[in-house]
């Protein structure tokens, strides 16, 4: 079955068109994690090195674990929502029950956002393949008006991650220590207008020059 996911991950996300911003959820939530895809040009983020440390203890211990290019090492640092399963998929609802699952099941998923909403299961974690990111773009208090509800969590901060070439950025959300919700922004040219929207005060600004 592992196979199959991961196959159906780099399907979907070969076909999702970029999008200018990390949104809420706008059509049937996908219950599968999203996967890079390509990115629309834009001019070249400058970025700090993963190892760059913050002295905020909850937000290097996590930035250690990305650094070390260690999937596991980030899988450890995932904190699920616990919600319930529903059997038909609403504007960002919870994630849909397998087949023979019955409605209202408790499950333990971490959320994405990208194009859509989406989850990741606890029994699935295995799946998920890593970060592949080449530096942090900027470490930001996630303001009180940053997307957030039962399902989609935001954090206390924010990491915002560049990726390779072509891929997109990656936003970790940060509580208590914990991943508590991945986001990918596969428009580089959004950037700014995101921090703009969701930062509350800078840890680490973004690189000027």
């Amino acid at each position: 079955m592992k196979k199959y996911l991961l196959i159906l991950f780099v399907i979907l996300f070969m076909t999702v068109s970029a999008c200018s911003s990390v949104s809420t959820p706008t059509s049937e939530v996908n219950t599968e994690q999203p996967q890079p895809t390509q990115a629309s040009a834009s001019p070249v983020l400058k970025y700090y090195p993963l190892d760059i440390m913050t002295q905020i203890d909850e937000i290097d211990f996590i930035l250690a674990a990305v650094a070390s290019g260690d999937a596991q090492a980030v899988r450890n640092l995932f904190g699920f929502t616990t919600t319930t399963c529903k059997t038909v998929n609403a504007l960002g609802g919870p994630p849909a029950c397998r087949e023979g699952e019955a409605e209202g099941t408790t499950v333990d998923v971490l959320p994405f956002l990208g194009s859509e909403g989406s989850y990741l299961r606890k029994d699935e974690v295995d799946n998920f393949p890593g970060l592949n990111v080449i530096g942090v773009y900027a470490i930001y208090q996630v303001s009180e008006t940053a997307y957030s509800e039962e399902n989609f969590p935001k954090g206390d901060y924010g990491i915002m991650l560049t990726a390779s070439e072509n891929l997109p950025s990656i936003v970790l959300q940060i509580k208590n220590g914990q991943i508590v919700r991945i986001d990918y922004v596969f428009d580089p040219s959004s950037v700014e207008t995101i921090l703009q929207r969701d930062a509350a005060n800078f840890v680490l600004p973004p690189k000027l020059n």
